[in-house]
């Protein structure tokens, strides 16, 4: 009677191991599709370092099972994605209506290869070739985009999910961009930072005299070269100032809510002001040298009252330099 329990423990224990194995899925013929390798790219107008960067190369990607026919795959430019309302283009999508700036073939890029392409082994992928055109002109309603889809294949399979790829054409015309780039800040006095720290000035589509700033606040304490962290500037029409307003913000950084705080002289003595301004200079380079005392102050939480990368001059002289940036 034992030796039967035992038995039948053995079973249900069989049974539920087979139970709970997973099942292997096995890609399956009906299964085979065809797409783009990744949804969107981008691509310079022009790279004046001249490496590449105005050439790029997007893949289309066939997914069948193994010894599958060889398959060609057409492909076309899609521009169903916009129309044209007056003299401007426009996006609509469930009745929103959104002002895009499409680029067109043969005017802002070439599409190098065949719009055809053979995989011979039957799955895998096949670059396709796209050249960016410069226009030598600013653009005030910023990047340029277009749109590939494919089209078709010989084997009739399925379109899959990345059946369409976006690419932007990243203009690079702007008025600002001798002055873009990254910067390495210098910092006469601080607590609570670092003496050097990377800063990197970005343009913003569409603007012809706004920049964000990144890194402002520091490594030793402040956010990454990255967004959503970053401090809007205001360049003057003479291009020998950039003004930094004071009170910008961010909620949700880790030390708690910082908020830009800056006075009027160069060692805190002074009241608090409304603009940071950088005094730029093109003599030797590109350097944007700051007066004031400023500082990342957390407004609440724990660390209220510390300011990160404090930037100051304690020396006799008011407004002497803080701060001063030095482009790369």
């Amino acid at each position: 009677m034992k030796q039967l329990k035992y038995i039948i423990l053995t079973l249900l224990a069989l049974t539920t191991f087979f139970a709970c194995e997973q099942e292997d899925i096995l890609f399956k013929e009906d299964m085979a599709n065809v797409g783009f390798y990744g949804s969107s790219a981008s691509m310079l107008e022009v790279d004046k370092e001249n490496k590449g960067k105005d050439v790029l190369t997007v893949q289309i990607l066939v997914t069948a099972t193994l010894n599958s026919p060889s398959c060609n795959v057409t492909f076309d430019v899609d521009d169903s994605w916009y129309q044209k309302i007056g003299d401007f283009y426009y996006e609509i999508v469930d009745g929103d209506t959104t002002l895009v700036n499409p680029a067109i073939e043969g005017v802002d890029y070439n599409v190098v290869s065949e719009k055809s392409v053979t995989i011979a082994e039957g799955s895998g992928y096949a670059p396709v070739v796209l050249a960016a055109i410069d226009n030598n002109d600013f653009d005030p309603l910023g990047n340029k985009s277009f749109r590939l889809k494919i089209t078709g294949n010989s084997l009739g399979y399925d379109l899959s999910s990345e059946s369409v790829i976006k690419i932007t054409i990243v203009d690079d015309d702007h008025p600002l961009g001798w002055m873009l780039g990254d910067y390495t800040s210098a910092v006469t006095e601080t607590d609570n930072g670092s003496p050097e720290h990377p800063v990197n000035i970005a343009a913003i589509e569409g603007e012809t005299d706004k920049v964000k700033i990144y890194g402002m606040a520091g490594l030793a304490y402040g956010p990454p070269l990255a967004d959503p962290y970053f401090i809007l500037g205001t360049v003057s029409e003479d291009q020998t100032t950039i003004t930094i307003k004071a009170g910008q913000s961010w909620d949700d950084y880790d030390w708690g809510p910082v908020t830009l705080t800056v006075w009027e002289d160069d060692n805190g003595e002074g009241e608090e002001v409304d603009d940071l301004v950088g005094y730029i200079s093109t003599d030797d380079g590109v350097t944007i040298t700051f007066r004031q005392q400023y500082t990342f102050y957390i407004t609440s939480g724990v660390n209220e009252g510390l300011g990160l990368q404090w930037a100051w001059n304690a020396d006799a002289n008011p407004n002497s330099p803080v701060a001063v940036w030095t482009r790369n």
